[in-house]
């Protein structure tokens, strides 16, 4: 009976796990990819990565559209010099959006003035033509601790 019920919850964790890595691994895959294009400054990658719909509020609460990224990203008036995630989760919201939430360490310059950042991300994702595509973004400052 105790190896019965081992076996048990061992395949429900597996299943459980299962189910729920393919979304986690290709909306994390993303996440990744995207923060990749901002290094590299590459304005065809997050052409594909952001919605043309695709709305982003930064933590002063400036709003800004795909365009404005590319167009800011391609004549480096953002420039990433670095960027890292932990804490990633993601989250189905039905059968074609997603939500992934996180903690990013970045830095580079904006308008010609260095920065350093540590957010919080949230990341909305809709499935469209078989394709993750980011559709909102919203990011919180984290401040440190004094």
């Amino acid at each position: 009976m105790k190896t019965s019920l081992f076996t048990f919850v061992m395949l429900a964790g597996l299943a459980t796990f299962a189910f729920a890595s393919p979304a986690d691994t290709e909306i994390k895959n993303i996440e990744q990819q995207w923060f990749d294009a901002y290094m590299k400054a590459d304005t065809a990658a997050l052409g594909t990565i952001e919605a043309d719909d695709w709305t982003f509020v930064d933590s002063d609460g400036t709003i800004t559209t795909k365009a404005q990224d590319i167009k800011e990203t391609g004549d480096k008036t953002f420039v990433c010099k670095s960027a890292s995630m932990s804490d990633f989760k993601a989250k189905m919201l039905g059968e074609n959006f997603a939500m992934a939430t996180l903690a990013v360490k970045m830095s580079g310059s904006y308008k010609g003035k260095d920065f350093t950042s540590d957010l919080r991300a949230v990341d909305l994702f809709e499935k469209k033509g078989g394709k993750w595509q980011a559709v909102y973004s919203q990011v919180t400052k984290v401040e440190k601790e004094k």
